[in-house]
């Protein structure tokens, strides 16, 4: 979450953790009772949506898509060893000059012009397969670039797919919190007028609970925290 967020989850806890210690006073009402039991509802929801925001899962997707990538353009490099070599011993300066198109400075590519260029790379050495039967240019080799390129073109895209998820469960986290300050503060606040003489303990705690307090500073502002535990 970030620190707008926290600081309203904070309130929504402490508000919370309040009722529940003079459960006592306000357990005979129940619109009340309805109302304690939809904010902790909407507190449960928005621990879970924060789970799911990206900042937790992405990092590792993007280091499996990387290492992939990294094993890909070595297969590659491997290959196309062997097919220049088969191509400038029979003169094939197509092929020479297809093999530098589709495989120079791979690594260095943008993600889907790596896919590209590879899948357009491995059709190349299918094709030319059948005439290389001295250079040990095995299925297996190739099966394995065919592979490791799959699971790139799979994995392209994910991490991205995962901020948008995260993004939208920070919306949807806003929404809760919208919702909930709107019911605390149009009902409940006032329903808990009524404890203002009878029980002037509660009444004071529920005020104080109320209060949003801003969260400790961090050394790196824009970072979401962890919610407090409730």
């Amino acid at each position: 979450m970030n620190k707008s967020q926290v600081k309203d989850y904070r309130m929504m806890g402490t508000t919370s953790e309040c009722l529940n210690v003079y459960r006592g006073k306000w357990a005979h009402i129940p619109v009340v009772v309805q109302l304690f039991d939809r904010l902790n509802g909407n507190i449960a929801q928005i621990v879970d949506l924060d789970r799911k925001k990206t900042s937790k899962v992405s990092n590792p997707v993007t280091k499996n898509k990387e290492k992939t990538k990294e094993l890909l353009t070595d297969s590659i490099d491997v290959l196309a060893g062997i097919v220049s070599s088969y191509a400038e011993a029979n003169n094939l300066k197509e092929v020479e000059q297809k093999v530098k198109l589709y495989t120079k400075g791979l690594v260095r590519k943008r993600e889907t012009e790596v896919a590209a260029k590879a899948g357009n790379f491995l059709s190349l050495v299918r094709e030319l397969m059948p005439g290389m039967a001295g250079y040990e240019l095995t299925d297996g080799m190739v099966a394995e670039a065919e592979g490791l390129r799959d699971q790139f073109v799979a994995l392209v895209g994910t991490p991205r797919n995962l901020i948008v998820e995260g993004s939208t469960a920070s919306r949807q986290i806003d929404v809760l919190i919208a919702e909930t300050n709107r019911f605390l503060t149009f009902q409940l606040d006032k329903l808990m007028l009524r404890f203002k003489n009878s029980a002037p303990e509660f009444f004071n705690s529920y005020l104080q609970a109320r209060i949003v307090v801003e969260p400790a500073t961090q050394h790196r502002e824009n970072r979401d925290e962890e919610p407090p535990v409730v």
